[in-house]
């Protein structure tokens, strides 16, 4: 018997209808429709899950995600205004180092030109 010989027949006793068939055909179709419906249902949560939405339509992994992008942006922005701060620190340091070990005259400070002087340096 070829296969679409098999679904043929098949077709046929679904479209006589329950009343002719026996119990025991009724009571293993029941667990088959049962078994596939399970099979069904695990297989699209997980196709949800994969796609990052729940089974039953909501997009609260979604949601999720948006949020932990949104924090890891956050910070992200946070460290780095945090470094540029300790670089600025780092900086004045170096400068007001430069200019305690530096043997100029105390003028020099008081000078108009003295921030000319520190760029150039």
């Amino acid at each position: 018997m070829s296969e679409s010989e098999f679904e043929r027949k098949v077709a046929q006793l679904l479209d006589r209808g329950l009343d002719d068939m026996k119990q025991s055909t009724l009571n293993r179709l029941q667990l088959a429709r049962r078994a596939s419906l399970e099979h069904y249902q695990v297989a699209e949560a997980l196709v949800s899950v994969g796609q990052g939405a729940s089974a039953h339509g909501h997009d609260w992994h979604f949601g999720t995600r948006k949020l932990l992008s949104l924090i890891a942006l956050l910070f992200a922005i946070a460290s780095a205004t945090y470094w540029q701060t300790l670089q600025q620190g780092d900086e004045n340091e170096e400068i007001d180092i430069m200019l305690l070990v530096d043997e100029l005259p105390v003028n020099a400070y008081l000078d108009n030109e003295f921030d000319a002087w520190l760029d150039g340096s």
